[in-house]
């Protein structure tokens, strides 16, 4: 049976049952050592694990396995066991325009409720908090994230980059977008001509990620990119135990239906947008049309009345210039026809200007 891990009903069963945490807690310890100051800090001797036993707050109920399949399934909420430290892990098959919002709300949630049913609010016993989201599509579009499908959060002093306190911790993964830049060699990988399926990578995360994003057939062995990762190797005998449970593979199969569904609702929700999008742009076309054929009126106008002003002033100049003339000429003893004749103007207009 081939199967996407990235589906809620599988990924919920795989890390979010009490009686099987081990891959869980590697995946959480490859997200939060990933962007450590040393790249090879996972295998250094000095090595040690963020999370090493954790509590699940909401586990997988296996008597009643999301029996609404049209709400979302909900995330996985843990605690570390030892440092008394918050997890939440999502994983969002479909992208919403709203899920930055989202993610930081649940964040602030999982912060507030660790003193919510206490009489006094004790807050140095407040511990810090990771939101890790597993997304399958993109919510980081800009030109220049492409190269970036990790991404790491918290709250930052702009001046110095210094945090407040390690309290908040926002982690994106972003599947599609890995193995877009896996495709592209982003990462120090090397392919084997005997076999092009060997590949290599240099850190926990890259693996997870890559099992993670690409489907896996529980027909087939795992694939040797595998190997080493005792998690990822765990998980994939979970999903022999998984494939030949009846009511599992139904829940799964369910649950793709309600994703197909919800992706196609998504979709025409998207061309609704864009073509609401279009229209807007095209009537604020026609509106910046209008406005620019109404200046060039104004202007053609305004234009035009300079003209009218500039040739009645050239006429007023002209007629006094003549005025001037003909009464010098007068005074020097001029006759009104000689007047006439000189200045090119008619007898009759000589006659009229008077002194």
């Amino acid at each position: 049976m081939e199967i996407k891990l990235y589906n809620d009903v599988v990924f919920k069963w795989i890390f979010g049952r009490q009686e099987q945490t081990y891959p869980l807690i590697c995946f959480l310890n490859a997200v939060v050592s990933y962007d450590a100051d040393d790249c090879s800090v996972e295998c250094s001797e000095n090595y040690r694990p963020k999370f090493s036993e954790v509590e699940i707050l909401n586990p997988y109920d296996v008597n009643e396995p999301f029996t609404n399949e049209k709400q979302g399934i909900l995330d996985i909420r843990a605690k570390d066991i030892n440092s008394q430290e918050w997890i939440d892990l999502e994983i969002q098959v479909i992208r919403t325009s709203d899920y930055k919002e989202r993610s930081k709300y649940y964040l602030a949630g999982m912060y507030r409720d660790q003193l919510k049913k206490k009489i006094e609010h004790n807050y140095d016993e407040l511990r810090a908090c990771y939101g890790i989201h597993i997304l399958v599509d993109s919510i980081f579009e800009e030109k220049n994230e492409q190269e970036f499908w990790f991404n790491h959060y918290r709250m930052l002093n702009i001046r110095t980059h210094k945090p407040l306190i390690n309290h908040w911790n926002l982690y994106y993964v972003e599947l599609n977008k890995f193995l877009k830049c896996f495709e592209k060699a982003k990462f120090n990988k090397t392919i084997e001509s005997s076999d092009k399926n060997r590949v290599s990578f240099t850190r926990e995360l890259e693996v997870w990620s890559y099992f993670l994003g690409t489907i896996q057939d529980n027909a087939k062995p795992l694939a040797p990119v595998f190997y080493a990762n005792k998690g990822i190797e765990e998980v994939f005998n979970m999903l022999q135990t998984f494939t030949k449970d009846d009511r599992l593979r139904e829940q799964y199969r369910l649950h793709e239906e309600f994703l197909r569904v919800q992706r196609g609702e998504e979709a025409k929700k998207e061309r609704l947008r864009q073509q609401y999008n279009t229209a807007l742009l095209e009537l604020e076309k026609e509106r910046r049309a209008k406005e620019e054929e109404r200046k060039a009126k104004e202007e053609a106008l305004k234009s035009n009345e300079e003209e009218r002003r500039a040739k009645e002033a050239a006429l007023q100049k002209n007629e006094e210039l003549q005025r001037v003339s003909v009464l010098s000429l007068k005074k020097a003893g001029y006759s009104n026809e000689e007047i006439a004749e000189m200045i090119n103007i008619s007898l009759a207009k000589v006659g009229s200007i008077e002194a």
